[in-house]
């Protein structure tokens, strides 16, 4: 029996004025490569056209994304909302940064809005407190952290595979 590895959209914003988001992006895709069961797709809210395609493509979605005024960037949100239905029955994690929060608080209301999207949002976080001057991915390299981004992982390929074979299936009942 093949197994096709899952397609994992993580989603970025490019135009980020820190560069701790790249930095993030860049550790983050290290984990992901370092496993068999994802073909990690990066996708840039700054620069992609065809956001929904790859949304409806995809078998799970991480979001990468900072905490603004205890919440998340607006364009985030617009890029969330011009989707709609590829979100429907997916799996969504979060990798979060910010201040003292770690950026907690974003990720918390994005759970809310994929709630209202029919996403499933996996419990396991990553989150992050940005340091300034703090944007090399191998300072991110410890224990813990790897541990962190392999439960995160772990939970997103069961639920992928569960909502991938259901949605094959039959299509989700919105």
């Amino acid at each position: 029996m093949t197994v096709h590895p899952l397609r994992l959209a993580l989603l970025v914003r490019s135009a980020e004025a820190s560069p701790f988001c790249r930095t993030l992006m860049t550790w983050f895709s290290r984990q992901v490569d370092l496993r068999d069961d994802f073909k990690l797709d990066l996708v840039d809210l700054s620069r992609t056209g065809d956001l929904r395609q790859r949304i409806a493509d995809a078998d799970a979605v991480v979001i990468i994304a900072p905490e603004y005024n205890h919440a998340y960037p607006g364009d985030l949100k617009t890029a969330i909302d011009t989707v709609r239905e590829p979100w429907y029955g997916k799996p969504i994690g979060f990798v979060v940064y910010g201040g003292r929060s770690r950026g907690l608080r974003a990720a918390e209301q994005l759970r809310l809005v994929f709630g209202e999207l029919h996403a499933v949002t996996v419990r396991e976080t990553l989150s992050f407190q940005q340091f300034p001057g703090s944007a090399d991915p191998e300072e991110l390299d410890d224990d813990a952290t790897a541990a962190a981004a392999t439960a995160l992982l772990d939970q997103l390929a069961w639920w992928a595979r569960a909502l991938r074979d259901a949605r094959a299936a039959s299509p989700y009942p919105a």
